[in-house]
C-alpha cells in the first residue's frame, strides 16, 4: 500500500535542527539499518521524506526523531540534538510545509531577474515577446481565491497555430515551462488556448506590467526595461505580438495591401446616463463614430477630448513610440466608442500605418503570422 506523505507532513510538533546536525543523525541511523531507503522502510515513511530530512529541507516530527535517535544509539549525538533542537508547534509545521511546497514549485520555473534582462540580450528579446503576447492575447486571472494564487492564459484564433507554437517555445525558453498543445475553449468559439498554472510566473508578469483581470479596464504599460533598452531587436520583440495578434491588413478591390492597423479597447466609466444611445448619429447600432465623439459634449467637455485625457490606451503610446524608433510613421487615433453589455462605454483605439509601412512589416520581423504576411505580399 502506498504510504503517501504521512512522514513529510504529519500534523504533530516538530524539531528544527541545524542542517548539518540533522544530516548526521539521518546518516548514522541509516548506517545502522543499511541505507536511507531501508531506513525509510523501517520507519514506514516515503523515501522522499527521508531524503528531505537528510538534506534539511523538512524538519523532523518528534515521534520520528525519537525513533531515529534510538536507531542511531549515540548518546553524544542525542545530547547535541537536545541542546540545539528547537521544538515547533503544529501550526508552524503546517505553514512551514506549505512554504516548502511553494519553494519547490518556484524552483521548477525560471524567473528572469532585472540584471539578466539587462545583460542577456537573447533572454531580454524573448521576455519582451512573452510580456507583449500576454498583454495583447492573454490575461492573468485568479485561480485560487483562498490562497491568492493566479494563473495565465493565452488565446489565439484557431488559424493562428503558428503564433501558439511561437508562444509555447518562448515560454519554455524564458520560464522553463511548457504550456502543452493547444486546447479548445469548449464554447464552440474558433479559438485555441494555453495555460501557465504557475503563481510565480503570473506574479512575474504582473510585476512587468500585465494587470490582473480585464486588461481593457486597467491602465497598462510595457515594462521599463523594454522602453529604456537601446537594442533594436528588443523593440521588435515587444511589437511583433501586437502586430500579429491585434493587427489587420487593409486591402483594395484588387487585394493589394493599402495599410495596416492595430486595435485596442479601453473601458471607460461613462454609462448610459452620461452618454445616451441617442448620441449615436452616424455609427451603426451602439457605436459612436469619430464624428459623433467630435460633436458630443459630456459635462461641458468634448467627448473626444475626455477620451484622450482619461481613457487613452497607454500601452499603445508605448507601441507607437517603439514603431517610430524603428523608422516607421504610425498614427494613433480613436476610432470610436461602443456600448458594452454592462451598460458602460468603451473606447476603441487604432494605430494606423500606410501602404509603405505595411510592406516593411514582414521584413522587419514585426508580422510573422502566415495569413497576414500573405495578405501584405499579395499583389506586390
Amino acid at each position: 500500500m502506498a504510504r503517501g506523505t504521512r512522514g513529510a507532513y504529519r500534523k504533530e510538533d516538530r524539531v528544527a535542527l541545524p542542517a548539518d546536525l540533522q544530516k548526521e543523525l539521518v546518516e548514522k541511523a541509516a548506517a545502522r539499518i543499511g541505507n536511507c531507503q531501508e531506513l525509510a522502510k523501517r520507519l514506514d515513511l516515503p523515501k522522499s521524506s527521508m531524503h528531505y530530512y537528510r538534506i534539511g529541507r523538512l524538519t523532523i516530527p518528534i515521534s520520528v526523531l525519537d525513533k531515529l535517535l534510538r536507531i542511531a544509539n549515540d548518546d553524544i549525538l542525542r545530547q547535541r540534538i537536545e541542546s540545539r533542537g528547537v521544538t515547533k508547534d503544529r501550526s508552524w509545521a503546517t505553514e512551514h510545509a506549505q512554504d516548502v511546497f511553494r519553494e519547490m514549485c518556484r524552483e521548477r520555473v525560471r524567473l528572469p531577474t532585472r540584471d539578466e534582462l539587462t545583460t542577456n540580450e537573447d533572454l531580454r528579446r524573448k521576455a519582451a515577446r512573452i510580456v507583449s503576447y500576454v498583454l495583447a492575447e492573454g490575461s492573468v486571472w485568479l485561480q485560487k481565491e483562498k490562497f491568492g494564487e493566479h494563473a495565465v492564459n493565452i488565446t489565439f484564433a484557431d488559424y493562428e497555430g503558428d503564433l501558439y507554437k511561437h508562444f509555447r517555445s518562448l515560454s519554455i525558453d524564458v520560464f522553463g515551462y511548457d504550456i502543452g498543445p493547444p486546447q479548445n475553449p469548449g464554447n464552440e468559439a474558433r479559438a485555441i488556448r494555453g495555460f501557465i498554472y504557475s503563481r510565480f510566473i503570473a506574479e512575474w508578469l504582473v510585476y512587468n506590467g500585465v494587470p490582473i483581470g480585464d486588461k481593457a479596464a486597467n491602465p497598462t504599460r510595457l515594462p521599463e526595461w523594454i522602453i529604456k533598452s537601446q537594442d533594436r531587436e528588443t523593440w521588435i520583440g515587444a511589437i511583433q505580438p501586437w502586430c500579429d495578434g491585434e493587427g489587420g491588413v487593409s486591402t483594395n478591390e484588387n487585394g493589394t495591401a493599402t495599410g495596416f492597423s492595430l486595435s485596442q479597447s479601453r473601458h471607460t466609466t461613462l454609462d448610459l446616463d452620461a452618454v445616451p444611445v441617442v448620441m449615436c448619429r452616424s455609427g451603426p447600432g451602439r457605436m459612436l463614430s469619430r464624428g459623433d465623439l467630435a460633436a458630443a459634449h459630456v459635462y461641458g467637455i468634448p467627448l473626444s477630448t475626455m477620451c484622450y485625457g482619461a481613457w487613452r490606451s497607454e500601452v499603445f503610446d508605448d507601441v507607437l513610440l517603439l514603431l517610430k524608433r524603428l523608422g516607421l510613421r504610425p498614427k494613433l487615433r480613436i476610432h470610436g466608442m461602443y456600448l458594452k453589455d454592462d451598460g458602460f462605454w468603451s473606447c476603441n483605439w487604432l494605430i494606423i500605418m500606410g501602404a509603405r509601412e505595411c510592406r516593411l512589416l514582414p521584413n522587419l520581423g514585426l508580422v510573422t503570422q502566415g495569413r497576414k504576411v500573405a495578405a501584405i505580399r499579395r499583389g506586390t
